[in-house]
């Protein structure tokens, strides 16, 4: 059982890894804009966390920072999931970018 860690430079291309992986996902995120990252996750991919990371900026007190949104999770079963992560504002249909992640579980 590894820790995987992906981006968004991971996405759409096959990622591979192992049932019992724990997989680490950090996308750029400013939550002040609105623009949040919602999740689809397969049953197959058990969400352990989910939240917003800080910046790290000069000053610690700075409004409006940007930071990374991390969700970890388990890969509980083998074959391919498909995790699709969208950048979205609540109160509006369509999401502003889309990214799709292929894991491929031995």
């Amino acid at each position: 059982m590894a820790l995987v860690h992906l981006s968004a430079a991971d996405a759409d291309g096959p990622t591979e890894l192992h049932r019992g992986d724990t997989v680490e996902l950090r996308l750029p995120e400013s939550p002040t804009t609105g623009y949040r990252w919602r999740w689809r996750l397969p049953v197959t991919l058990r969400m352990v966390a989910d939240e917003h990371v800080d910046a790290m900026t000069t000053r610690l007190d700075a409004p409006g920072a940007a930071g990374e949104r991390r969700l970890a999770f388990d890969v509980t079963a083998a074959g391919l999931h498909e995790l699709r992560a969208e950048l979205a504002r609540p109160w509006e249909g369509e999401a502003r970018e889309a990214l799709t992640f292929v894991l491929h579980a031995l």
